[in-house]
């Protein structure tokens, strides 16, 4: 993509399925009952510093079709018959195969089900693993969604990650040998990140050659270590305006062909402690693409130039 292609600055998930499918697609997101090994003790209990463990509960398998029936029914009334099934809760490739291929069956009972999107971790994925789901991706697109959140392993140590951006970086390659898609949760603000580590983020991401990559601002949400630290006047959170920047230059450096797959993160519910912004998304994009337009920033535009 250049400036001029029709005049985007950065290629989104809209675009990218727009152009992939030719008509609208939706994600229906499920919860299949999966836990964390950052929880259970396996790598490490209490979870990442950033996330409500309060907030954590397990969907009974039984609930998995009608998650999605459910859910498919209300997006064809609106005039939807395409959809992204969506692993999102948790680490959805944490259990044993006969687990994840049950669970999968559970959710593929859809005939509009074009692609599935995987959340989980990088450290808990292997080639049995991505066997299985290399056979999958012959009838569906299947994109493995792995939380990287920073490249600088103090950062991940701080906010108690339980892997490495090696073990990421891994994962990663190991996961397109077999001919699937991956894309990088980026989290920009953690403590113990300076703006260089959040390029070098972005830059490791181009580097592995990802599909896409989600931003994500960090916010503090209620009963995790990081509300602890956020009171304690230990963390300090981006403006709306700094993040806008970073986000940019982020975006600037991310080769022209990648997916932005997500702009800026949100809390569930009533979680959200700080920072209480942004108040509307789409203003919020609209505040981010005059940013770039005034300063001549594109996707692509920075591949090439340091900070």
């Amino acid at each position: 993509m250049t400036k001029s292609d029709e005049n985007r600055l950065f290629y989104s998930l809209n675009d990218y399925l727009r152009d992939k499918y030719g008509c609208k697609v939706r994600k229906i997101s499920v919860d299949a009952g999966f836990t964390c090994p950052n929880r259970d003790g396996m790598k490490g209990e209490g979870g990442c510093a950033y996330c409500n463990v309060d907030s954590f509960a397990i969907s009974s398998e039984n609930s998995i079709t009608c998650q999605v029936t459910e859910r498919a029914e209300k997006l064809r009334a609106q005039g939807v018959n395409s959809f992204i099934l969506y692993f999102q809760s948790y680490s959805n490739t944490y259990a044993d195969m006969e687990t994840i291929r049950r669970r999968m069956d559970l959710a593929l009972v859809d005939k509009g089900i074009v692609s599935v999107y995987i959340g989980t971790r990088p450290d808990v994925i292997d080639a049995e693993k991505l066997q299985y789901y290399s056979k999958l991706n012959e009838k569906y697109e299947i994109m493995l969604e792995y939380g990287l959140q920073s490249a600088n392993d103090n950062t991940l140590k701080i906010i108690n990650r339980g892997h490495t951006a090696a073990e990421f970086a891994d994962a990663v390659r190991l996961t397109h040998e077999y001919g699937i898609k991956t894309c990088a949760h980026i989290i920009f603000g953690l403590p113990g990140d300076t703006r260089e580590d959040m390029m070098r983020s972005v830059e490791l991401c181009v580097e592995l050659g990802m599909h896409s990559i989600k931003f994500h601002h960090l916010h503090v949400v209620k009963n995790t270590p990081l509300a602890d630290w956020y009171y304690k006047g230990t963390v300090d959170l981006l403006t709306q305006q700094e993040y806008i920047e970073i986000l940019a230059e982020g975006i600037g450096r991310m080769k022209p062909d990648m997916v932005v797959a997500r702009l800026v993160g949100d809390a569930a519910g009533n979680t959200l402690i700080a920072p209480m912004w942004p108040q509307n998304k789409a203003e919020f994009t609209q505040e981010l693409m005059k940013y770039m337009t005034e300063n001549g920033i594109y996707q692509g535009c920075r591949l090439d130039h340091p900070l």
